[in-house]
């Protein structure tokens, strides 16, 4: 029953509901070197990206692209690039000046680090798009990698990208406590991109089992992954991407969390076909693997199981196997006389459902013309705006627990690794 799909190039965009005119302050008292976080008028929020890449700026390998969609909101400027390659800053504010919407650029500037930005005259940003490899973010011990707690020591509200970190969950749980310490003092709004919560797909699902009031029993995940044109020497390199649980289906963790709850630690089982195995179509040298030591290649296959504090129990299947473009996902929650099958939320939704006394399955009615990546950023706008979050639906706080749990799956999974022994040199 699992579905091909692909990530379309297209946007599909949201019709935009009415933003407040003015918003009202949020509460809190300022301590030692922290900035107040204001919430913004409806006319004008100043925003700034970390990383100039695919993430904030579009890419043929799917349709992400935070820039496209904070374009289409009204009152939204955008005052800096923060990205060690300048050139490709300036590349990237020289092309949309140029585009629509360029009197949104205007004076948009380019700096080497988001110190360099923040220490300029003129002040902070009143909101920070972090695209970074997880590499360089996510950490409360090294120095080099804080950017979220500086961030929000100095009053900037912040949208972080996925994988939140490649540090051990440990690290990133008391990373998250040091956020949400700061946040009660100064009212910084942290947001996290699991889209997939904004999906009307998702939502219907949902809608189902409210309606029901079915209790999920039991979740299956399978992620297919078509690596051929996944040209990105990081990603196949686990200190430096997490690894593709971490990195790719942490969406799919995250969601099953949405659905089920917490996962029990202890509960985890699961095995790896090893990165001794070769792969035929990856990316030319020295776009893939070719020069990442074996110990750091990924796994070609990730077989988990687990148990959720609710009492429901999941399955999650990840491989990097399928050639070309064409990913295929599925999504299947299980409760009694209830069966919901999630199909290709990257490319072509599908839901089918199967209710309570019946042996049909009937496709749910889905707004397709809706755009979850353009819903997640402007939930995180208007918050900025009102400081209100309650329509944000993946805080830092919550998006930190889909890590850990993706970290623990990685750990259970390398202490299980499949395949022959590597080829002798």
């Amino acid at each position: 029953m699992i579905s091909q799909g692909t990530h379309p190039a297209g946007l599909r965009y949201l019709s935009r509901s009415t933003i407040a005119a003015q918003a009202a302050m949020t509460g809190g008292s300022t301590s030692g070197q922290q900035r107040q976080a204001a919430p913004q008028s409806a006319k004008d929020v100043k925003v700034a990206f970390v990383g100039a890449g695919g993430i904030n700026f579009g890419t043929p390998e799917g349709p992400w692209n935070h820039s496209a969609r904070l374009q289409l909101l009204p009152g939204v400027t955008f005052s800096a690039i923060c990205d060690p390659n300048l050139e490709l800053a300036q590349k990237r504010i020289d092309t949309l000046s140029a585009g629509e919407h360029g009197d949104k650029w205007k004076g948009c500037k380019t700096f080497p680090s988001y110190q360099a930005m923040l220490d300029a005259p003129g002040g902070p940003p009143d909101a920070v798009f972090i695209g970074l490899p997880p590499k360089f973010h996510g950490s409360l011990d090294d120095p080099n990698a804080d950017i979220e707690v500086q961030l929000a020591r100095a009053g900037v509200h912040q949208f972080v990208e996925k994988p939140l970190s490649v540090r051990p969950a440990e690290e990133v749980g008391r990373l998250s406590q040091e956020l949400q310490r700061i946040q009660k003092d100064n009212g910084v709004v942290i947001a996290v991109g699991y889209m997939f919560r904004y999906a009307p797909l998702v939502e219907a699902a949902k809608r189902v089992l409210k309606e029901t009031g079915a209790k999920p029993l039991g979740v299956v995940g399978r992620y297919a992954c078509a690596y051929t044109f996944i040209e990105k020497r990081d990603w196949w390199d686990t200190a430096l991407s997490g690894g593709p649980i971490v990195e790719q289906a942490t969406h799919f963790v995250d969601l099953m969390r949405h659905f089920c709850g917490e996962i029990v630690e202890s509960s985890i089982k699961a095995v790896a076909v090893g990165p001794s195995v070769p792969l035929s179509d990856m990316p030319k040298p020295p776009l893939a693997e070719h020069e990442v030591p074996m110990e750091r290649r990924i796994n070609r296959v990730t077989a988990a199981v687990f148990e959720f504090e609710s009492g429901a129990v999941g399955s999650l299947t990840h491989s990097a196997l399928m050639h070309k473009s064409h990913y295929a996902t599925e999504l299947e929650i299980l409760a009694d006389g209830l069966h919901l099958v999630l199909q290709d939320p990257y490319g072509s939704p599908k839901l089918l459902v199967r209710r309570p006394h019946s042996e049909e399955y009937v496709e749910e009615n889905i707004n397709h013309d809706e755009d979850m990546y353009l819903r997640e950023v402007e939930a995180f706008i208007d918050a900025v705006r009102i400081g209100d979050t309650s329509a944000i639906k993946s805080l830092y706080a919550d998006a930190a627990l889909s890590y850990q749990a993706t970290q623990w799956i990685t750990a259970a999974s390398n202490s299980g690794h499949m395949g022959p022994a590597a080829p002798e040199p």
